[in-house]
């Protein structure tokens, strides 16, 4: 099995939730959506997956790569290893998007913006939503 075309896979997998929840946020189809667990299930197994053959393949896991810059920058030599990181962040991003929504379940398309942003650059959109949500009343 070739990195790269599992890559393409598991790269488009959240877009439909991505896509559904920016057009259409207040529907009944995103609301379930964003009740739901099971796309983070798949994600989450799928990096399971990755990282568990990025292990077999280095010969073995080495914690003390977490210590320092150069040892997750060596991590990420690996192609499997970087699949199972950008895996990581598709669905933390997309946990974080779901929070966002299940947070203010009434933002309607004021949350576009933020799921946008969310999507792009992750943190930049949790740091977006975390300064609108009490001006705008979604802080319940």
């Amino acid at each position: 099995m070739d990195p790269a075309q599992v890559f393409r896979v598991v790269n488009v997998l959240p877009l439909p939730i991505w896509l559904l929840w920016m057009a259409a946020p207040r529907s009944h189809w995103s609301r379930t959506v964003a009740r739901s667990l099971w796309p983070w299930a798949i994600l989450a197994a799928a990096y399971l997956v990755f990282m568990a053959v990025a292990i077999r393949a280095s010969g073995g896991f080495d914690p003390g790569s977490y210590g320092s810059l150069e040892g997750v920058m060596k991590l990420f030599d690996s192609r499997w290893t970087t699949l199972a990181g950008w895996t990581h962040y598709l669905c933390f991003d997309l946990f974080v998007a779901r929070w966002i929504m299940n947070d203010a379940p009434d933002a309607g398309y004021w949350l576009t913006p933020i799921l946008l942003l969310t999507f792009m650059f992750g943190p930049v959109g949790l740091l977006c939503y975390l300064a609108v949500r009490g001006p705008l009343g979604f802080d319940r």
